[in-house]
């Protein structure tokens, strides 16, 4: 042997350690606005701007959120065995000001992931800060993953521009 397999075993025996070392889980909602913020990971920050009052948006934002995404989705699979898993998501719609709202969606998995101790309320997957602009236009900064809620972004997109769609069909 050439020393390549023990170096190579001793990577190995390392690397379980590594990704729950490296992992940060944010565990307030400032947290997860200054991680997406800042650009780490597979997440996106979005400004979009529409022709509707703040008091419009966060009444449909709020029926809509409480409405289709405080939901929990089970799941049950056959690979070898019975699995079952579930995510229970949770939303959250407030005023923090007179011309200021807040959304912010969190998840429960179960089974949880080994490596993280998630928040109370349970993972921060989503969030956003709505400001009236004037009496008829409202800006609304996304911080969000960019993959694995393509659903969920369509339908809050539609719900801030005053349309009430359908609820996303969540996984």
């Amino acid at each position: 042997m050439n020393g390549k397999l023990p170096a190579i075993g001793f990577v190995l025996a390392l690397a379980p350690f590594a990704p729950a070392a490296a992992i940060e889980v944010p565990q307030t909602r400032q947290e997860f606005v200054k991680a997406v913020a800042s650009g780490r990971g597979a997440t996106a920050v979005e400004t979009i701007k529409v022709d509707q009052p703040l008091g419009r948006v966060y009444a449909l934002l709020q029926e809509k959120a409480n409405s289709c995404l405080d939901v929990e989705v089970r799941r049950t699979a056959y690979v070898g065995y019975t699995e079952r898993s579930s995510s229970d998501y949770n939303p959250m719609v407030r005023l923090v000001g007179k011309n200021r709202a807040e959304f912010t969606l969190q998840v429960v998995n179960k089974p949880r992931g080994l490596g993280h101790t998630p928040p109370p309320g349970g993972l921060f997957i989503m969030a956003a800060d709505l400001r009236s602009i004037d009496a008829g236009h409202t800006e609304i900064v996304l911080y969000r993953p960019t993959m694995g809620v393509k659903k969920i972004v369509a339908s809050l997109k539609q719900w801030f521009a005053g349309d009430p769609a359908p609820c996303p069909k969540l996984k």
